[in-house]
């Protein structure tokens, strides 16, 4: 197995390096996967809120309304400029990123998990829409906007099924090559799809196949059993 883009490796600092985000998974988690895989130390930056963050249909929307999520919000619009939203944001050396897919490319390119060539980078760039496609079915589901029946039924084979067929039986979706497609899709299966629907990749065995390798990965596999990531909120099973 190699890397996209060899030589890029080392090029994230080891230290003060920061994630600004809600307590919780999300858009985030893939940055934090990133920097973990890279071994890479980095503090969460998040703000304090009393309710889980995916605990009911209610929540995402009632803690956005609280003072400590608006104050957290002015302050990553200092920090990152933007007069919209911030976050995820990411600190390396002082200085400020924005936007998820553009910060998921950054620290990819860094840690030499981008490739180089075109082609390549565009089977990587295709996998990014998808996953980003496939993420909104599990937050409607999480409100209510979508009902289980529909999720289970249609929406989940349609997603899953889908990337089921893009890896087909290659190792990684760049065949032979680790990359931030591998990742992405770990993130979208473990936090996601799996969190929601355990069992969920029990019919698509070559995504099943990729999860395990990933999830094995020494320093994925460390960080998902540490303690700063079992206190990140997460999806929870739908009811």
């Amino acid at each position: 197995m190699k890397r996209p883009h060899p030589g890029n490796e080392g090029l994230l600092p080891k230290s003060g390096t920061k994630v600004y985000y809600w307590p919780a998974t999300g858009k985030a988690q893939t940055i934090r996967l990133l920097l973990a895989d890279a071994n890479v130390e980095w503090e969460d930056v998040v703000f304090e809120t009393e309710m889980a963050v995916y605990s009911s249909q209610d929540s995402l929307p009632t803690i956005a309304r609280t003072d400590a999520y608006r104050k957290f919000c002015d302050a990553c619009r200092e920090k990152g400029g933007n007069s919209t939203t911030n976050t995820p944001m990411l600190e390396l050396d002082g200085k400020f990123y924005t936007q998820s897919h553009a910060i998921y490319k950054l620290v990819a390119r860094k840690s030499g998990l981008y490739p180089a060539g075109a082609d390549e980078a565009y089977v990587v760039d295709n996998i990014l829409a998808h996953v980003e496609d496939a993420r909104w079915p599990c937050y409607n589901a999480l409100i209510g906007k979508v009902d289980k029946e529909t999720f289970l039924g249609t929406l989940l084979p349609n997603h899953l099924g889908n990337l089921e067929r893009l890896l087909g039986g290659s190792d990684f979706f760049v065949p032979g090559t680790f990359s931030l497609a591998d990742i992405l899709v770990f993130d979208l299966l473990h936090n996601f799809y799996l969190a929601q629907v355990p069992g969920a990749c029990e019919k698509y065995p070559n995504l099943k196949r990729l999860y395990k390798s990933v999830g094995e990965r020494q320093h994925i596999k460390a960080y998902l059993e540490s303690d700063k990531c079992k206190k990140i909120n997460k999806f929870v099973k739908l009811e």
